[in-house]
Order: structure tokens, then sequence, then C-alpha cells
């Protein structure tokens, strides 16, 4: 049985040897952790070769299945105010993310939510945490609202399209729960770009993997352009008064049209996360806060 957890942490950070799935496609005879190989019809792991030229995108419409993210591009963030700062210190993303981990060799103990199977949350499901850091996306229009599927966990967002407001509060006296996929709505902006506005998020969750925090107040802009028949952009932007000293770009990315339209079952099992800790976390230092012999 495949762990998902473990597959994530060696395609995202390269500490462990590759998954099954991926040595399954590494050429007999190749080094472990070699790099699969690359069908001849894709540029890339789970990317197909998009036709040349593409054919043109039809109008409000992002429906199917699309592959990402690629060409990724993150942040730059703006300064942290102090309460913010305070937080970021005590988030210790898994290395050599982390801040102090330019020697691969001290591990210190990761908080990472994702560790444990917490929630990913919005926007950090947009990364697809899955091998290779990427995955599928499902967008399907329905009435008053359009569906995001997410590969990665099997989750799913709803964005409301029939004119409601998005909360001005969470988390207080007459008011509703922060979410971790938050509240949504959307609107189209022209014939091809799709305008997601989120708030109301979970402040447990991370806005990317080295732990930049974010209150209950951030509001989030989701741009998703269709470039053409097989081509996808998303920008994200991030407003959080109380955190961050202005508005940023946290996230552009492109996806790409999945050929097959079908997904993996890619989930963060507790039990296997559990077992993970116990057999390579805890050993390696990782979780122990002690750091492995060389």
């Amino acid at each position: 049985m495949r762990n998902p957890l473990a597959e994530s942490i060696v395609a995202l950070f390269t500490v462990l040897a590759l998954s099954s799935v991926a040595a399954a496609q590494t050429p007999q005879g190749a080094p472990r952790g070699a790099a699969p190989a690359v069908d001849p019809a894709y540029v890339a792991v789970g990317v197909p070769k998009m036709p040349d030229p593409p054919g043109t995108a039809p109008k409000h419409d992002l429906t199917g299945a699309w592959v990402g993210p690629q060409k990724t591009e993150l942040g730059p963030f703006p300064a942290m105010t102090p309460a913010a700062q305070a937080i970021f210190k005590l988030n210790e993303p898994i290395p050599p993310l982390g801040r102090a981990a330019a020697d691969p060799y001290t591990l210190g103990a990761s908080n990472d939510p994702y560790m444990v199977c917490d929630p990913l949350g919005f926007p950090r499901d947009l990364r697809n945490h899955s091998v290779y850091s990427r995955g599928g996306i499902w967008f399907e229009q329905v009435p008053n609202r359009t569906l995001m599927l997410f590969e990665q966990q099997r989750i799913w967002r709803e964005i409301w399209m029939d004119g409601r407001e998005l909360p001005k509060k969470v988390d207080a006296r007459g008011a509703p729960d922060s979410r971790f996929y938050g509240y949504s709505v959307g609107h189209w902006d022209g014939d091809y770009t799709f305008v997601v506005d989120t708030t109301g998020l979970d402040p447990r969750t991370w806005l990317d993997e080295v732990g930049h925090p974010h209150t209950t107040d951030v509001h989030l802009q989701e741009r998703w352009t269709r470039l053409d028949q097989y081509n996808l952009q998303v920008v994200v932007t991030v407003d959080d008064p109380k955190f961050y000293t202005a508005p940023f770009q946290l996230l552009k990315a492109n996806y790409y049209w999945m050929k097959k339209q079908d997904f993996e079952e890619t989930l963060c099992i507790p039990s296997e996360a559990i077992e993970y800790r116990q057999r390579l976390a805890a050993p390696s230092g990782w979780g122990s806060g002690e750091a492995p012999s060389k």
C-alpha cells in the first residue's frame, strides 16, 4: 500500500527515496531515487504536451480536470507585523524548507499541519500536495455555484455565484465559524477570467509551505484565466492588514488540461502518518527535536 504522506514529503523535499508510484516509473537498473522517466507525450510527469496551436477557449467555462501547478511563482512577501512575526517564528516547516536547515542533517521538529494529516486548507490546496507537488483540480459548474474538486484528499470547495455576500466576520457572536477552506463567491470578468473572493479562513492553516500565517480577516482573490483550450493560469493575491504591511501576490501558476480527465486517489491517511513518524521521522530527528548522527 502506498503511503501518500511519505510520497508527498519525498516529492516536495527530496528527503526519502521515491515512492512506489515513482519507482514504478523509474527505468530498470536506474539508481534508487532517480527521477522517473517522462512519457514522450508529456512535458513533465502528469503534464501532457499541448496541441500546437491550441484551440480557442470556450467562453465562461472552466469545466473539466486540470493538472498543475507548473511555472509556479511565489511571493514576494511584504514585511510582517509583530503579531504575524510571533506566530511565524513558531511555525516549523518540514526540512529543508525550514529557516535553519542549511545543513540537511540537522532536522528539527516540524509542526506543519500536513504532517498529521490536518486539512491543508485554502490556499495551500492549490499547490496540490501530491506526488511531484502536482495533481488534479476539477471545475464543475452547477446551478448557482461552481465546485472545485481536488485530487489531493478528495475534497471540494463551493464557490457561490448567486449574488450572496461574504461574511463580514467569523468566530464571533452571531457570525459563522471560520473554515479550513473559507467562504467563497465568484463571478466572470470578461469571457475568460473567473474571479473568486474568499474570506473566513481558519487561522490554523498556513498560506504556504514555510509557515506564513494569516488571520480570520484575510481576504484572498483568485483570478483563473483560461488562456486557450488547454492552458489555465491562476493569480492569487492576499490582503491581511493585521499580519502584512501591504497586499501581495501569493501565487502565480499554470495548469493544463488533463488528457485522461481522471484522478488518482491521493489521501493523507492518519494511521499511515503515525506509522511514518514512528518508523522514519522520529528516528531521524523529525518530531523529536534531536539531530541524527551523520
